[in-house]
């Protein structure tokens, strides 16, 4: 889809009140889309649109929640057609700069830092063919410091007070919206470690969500003797259905290889975990376990290995491979986090001088983060679609004039043009450690932008 085209999709819909702020809205977002950056000022270079977006985020009368809800309702249009979307769900924190103190932010990190900022939980929508489609939920909340209470005290308060729920209303969002715009899709959601929590695990499992969530500790299940058993010594316990290869990206932690994953799975384990609010009652949650652990390398690197909990049927081998597959999915949000952040839209750079007016800039910018990181994958899993889905003519023509590649075939595919885009953002090709990213993408962006620019205007 075209820049156009793609803000009138993301935000053409959104109900804001009037025509004009919608309209505003998807200007703001084809902006950011053709110059990302955290900044209104290094977006926009005209006064008009730099004074018009400024007037829109601090525009109190348009409230942030029917913003939010137009990207999640894109989302699941586009992924109406698909038979399943893995939906990966992970919380972050987005430090904001405050000198003054009046920007009604919150505390983030640890208590010694004493930063500013808020916190966000995103689910990401991503199609069977590992493509990302956009936000499929996001919320929005500042932390004030409290004095420390003891465990027992904190389990007195009900989930209801704690920010686990907003992994269950992330779930149940994501639910509504999917049954109201794409009925026939199967939502299957992904849950890193910070989501092996008791109540999100019985809250799922009471909703008949499909989910699968990696395990954090090493809990009881119901045993039918008198000895207690507890999950790593069961799952260790089981023959070994069968082994596969993975690609794991690299990380900070590691360097990106290919690992040979021997897979168990038991399947009607009942985890006896115990009842919020009670220290002596415990309740029962049914639940299916696929434990992969990496076979010994000749590298140095630390072998991985995932407890999965998940709803899903674990029997066979190839089930068992079907959600440790969905669970390599979830890595799409790291990506996303890396681009909204840090990466080529760098929310945490925005000056804006309250938190309200940072929450509207920076829901805009996490439909821009998602679209950079959607060109990364669709050009490997769609690669031969024309470009101009995912790119405007002019845009195609000045990629092409300044990554100069041999040959311009007639009608070129997305993956020619990223190819070439993500060659004017420095990607050297297999020496770069795979296949271009969404960050050499954004570089790409931001260096064709004046080019773009230039030549819209000779056009028009």
């Amino acid at each position: 889809m075209t820049n156009m085209s793609w803000g009138q999709e993301e935000f053409g819909h959104a109900q804001l009140g009037n025509e004009l702020r919608t309209r505003r809205a998807v200007a703001i977002a084809n902006g950011c889309a053709e110059q990302p950056a955290g900044k209104i000022t290094a977006v926009f270079s005209s006064a008009a649109s730099r004074e018009g977006t400024f007037r829109f985020v601090e525009n109190d009368a348009i409230e942030v929640a029917k913003l939010k809800r137009a990207p999640t309702i894109a989302a699941a249009r586009r992924c109406s057609t698909a038979a399943l979307a893995y939906v990966p769900i992970d919380k972050t924190s987005v430090y904001v700069t405050d000198g003054t103190g009046n920007k009604r932010l919150g505390m983030v990190g640890t208590s010694q830092c004493r930063a500013h900022g808020f916190h966000v939980m995103t689910a990401l929508a991503v199609t069977d063919d590992g493509v990302p489609q956009g936000i499929a939920h996001q919320s929005y909340w500042t932390r004030t410091r409290k004095a420390k209470t003891s465990k027992r005290d904190n389990e007195k308060i009900p989930t209801s007070e704690k920010e686990t729920q907003e992994w269950i209303d992330a779930m149940n969002s994501v639910a509504e919206t999917f049954a109201a715009h794409a009925p026939a899709t199967t939502i299957w959601f992904q849950l890193d470690r910070e989501g092996d929590a008791t109540a999100i695990l019985a809250a799922a499992v009471a909703a008949k969500h499909c989910v699968t969530v990696r395990a954090s500790w090493d809990r009881r299940i119901k045993s039918d003797g008198d000895q207690r058993a507890y999950l790593w010594s069961r799952l260790t316990a089981q023959p070994v259905l069968g082994r596969y290869a993975i690609d794991l990206p690299s990380t900070t932690r590691r360097k990106a290889r290919r690992a040979v994953m021997e897979v168990r799975a038991i399947e009607g384990l009942v985890l006896e975990t115990p009842k919020p609010r009670s220290r002596s009652r415990r309740q029962m949650i049914p639940i299916n376990v696929v434990f992969a652990r990496e076979l010994p390398s000749t590298e140095d690197d630390d072998a991985i290995e995932w407890m999965l909990l998940t709803t899903r049927k674990a029997t066979t081998f190839e089930q068992a491979c079907e959600v440790l597959h969905g669970y390599t999915q979830r890595w799409r949000i790291e990506e996303f986090h890396k681009v909204w952040k840090s990466g080529a839209c760098c929310v945490e750079d925005s000056q804006l001088r309250d938190v309200d007016n940072l929450i509207r800039w920076a829901v805009i910018l996490a439909s821009v983060a998602v679209r950079i990181v959607r060109m990364s994958y669709a050009a490997r899993a769609l690669p031969n679609r024309p470009a101009c889905a995912e790119f405007n003519a002019i845009e195609i023509t000045v990629i092409a004039k300044l990554a100069k590649p041999k040959h311009v075939p007639a009608t070129p595919t997305v993956a020619d043009v990223v190819l070439w885009l993500a060659t004017i953002g420095g990607y050297t090709g297999p020496s770069s450690g795979g296949p271009p990213g969404p960050i050499v993408l954004s570089r790409g962006l931001t260096r064709i932008q004046a080019a773009v620019q230039l030549l819209t205007e000779v056009t028009a």
